[in-house]
């Protein structure tokens, strides 16, 4: 799990960096401050396996809070959004979602495993 952690962090950061390319717009980064600290993670958890599943569930948080963001956001302004700002939002959701349901899938199988 902390190599696919790791790979998310990555899509993470190139959807920031590449907004913020586009866009020149600081928070266009927020994506990439959402995978930096979720790499960091992952890669703390792939470094130190004694503490792997510590890291992993604070990863998972980093992975709600990262999800809950851009909905409250589509929830309160997506129309007043322009269409790179939609398809960021869109694209941190889905990304910050779909790691956390992995996740979650994985902590499922590992609890019942032991």
């Amino acid at each position: 799990m902390p190599k696919l952690t790791v790979l998310f962090a990555a899509l993470l950061i190139a959807l920031g960096v590449g907004a913020f390319l586009f866009s020149g717009s600081r928070t266009a980064l927020l994506p990439a401050y959402a995978g930096l600290v979720i790499g960091i993670l992952g890669g703390l958890a792939l470094a130190f396996e004694g503490g792997r599943r510590h890291l992993m569930h604070v990863a998972a948080v980093v992975a709600l809070l990262g999800a809950l963001a851009p909905a409250a956001t589509l929830v309160i302004r997506a129309a007043q959004m322009s269409p790179l700002a939609l398809t960021v939002n869109i694209g941190m959701l889905v990304l910050c979602g779909g790691l956390l349901a992995l996740m979650v899938q994985s902590f499922i199988a590992a609890r019942r495993a032991a």
